[in-house]
């Protein structure tokens, strides 16, 4: 099972690779989705239930959520109900772990946002009265929010103070230092997830994109996503784009080094 459910995690983290500065009003969204999962168990347990077809599931998520979240929070929550979860609680915390993973890559201020998180550990940590405000189980959500934007909006980043609202917001057996650490560590993982733009004349099946997430993997020696795009005009073969390097071996590019050829 445990497996199962790292599977279901990078499947999520795939989707998110793959947003662009353009979907930075859609990534904060994904916090609002967890935090309306968490508190709708019924509809969390229809997102989860192991017997529906995902397709179903799918198909419910963009009837309750709609355009309003924004195409790349859609394909997120798309990817995220498509896996198979242990509980409502697993899938609303991968929702908010792609959230917070999403905002950092869509500002690409991944650094800014651990050296806040940071800071703000650091704060709580040596202040322990702080530390039980944030912590305690007696307040809400909404009076902690309240507190975290009257003592760090002057010195936290717009996207910092996304990630530790939902943190705050959301119901969890674990202490806010926890949370924060956990975010940290979440945030320093997608700066070292890059993205490889393939581009194809037909979709590839599932287990060559496997093979190939291998390949690019051992080729460059960190973690490589890979971000499908689909154009017929390359006729065959691929175009694989990662950062500055570019591998072009389409049937297109081939045909053009010919003509130069006999030119």
């Amino acid at each position: 099972m445990r497996t199962a459910t790292k599977h279901a995690l990078e499947a999520v983290k795939r989707e998110v690779d793959t947003l662009t500065a353009a979907d930075a009003d859609s990534a904060r969204k994904l916090f609002d989705v967890a935090e309306t999962l968490a508190s709708n168990k019924q509809l969390a347990v229809a997102l989860v239930d192991r017997s529906a077809d995902a397709a179903a599931k799918r198909a419910l998520a963009r009837r309750v959520f709609g355009e309003r979240i924004g195409i790349g929070a859609s394909n997120v929550l798309d990817a995220a109900v498509s896996q198979k979860w242990q509980s409502e609680r697993q899938l609303v915390q991968a929702i908010q772990d792609a959230g917070i993973r999403a905002v950092a890559q869509v500002s690409g201020a991944h650094e800014r946002i651990g050296a806040e998180l940071d800071q703000f550990l650091e704060t709580i940590s040596s202040n322990g009265e702080l530390e039980l405000a944030f912590g305690s189980r007696l307040a809400d959500g909404q009076s902690k929010v309240t507190l975290l934007e009257r003592l760090f909006a002057r010195s936290l980043s717009a996207e910092t103070l996304d990630v530790l609202r939902s943190l705050l917001t959301l119901p969890s057996s674990q202490r806010i230092r926890r949370l924060a650490a956990t975010a940290r560590e979440s945030v320093a993982d997608q700066a070292g997830r890059q993205v490889a733009i393939v581009t194809v004349a037909r979709a590839l099946p599932e287990a060559q994109l496997d093979r190939l997430r291998v390949a690019l993997t051992k080729r460059f020696g960190h973690d490589v996503a890979v971000n499908q795009v689909i154009d017929p005009s390359v006729v065959g073969g691929m175009r694989v784009e990662f950062g500055d390097e570019v591998i072009d071996d389409t049937a297109a590019a081939r045909l053009k080094n010919l003509r130069l050829q006999l030119a």
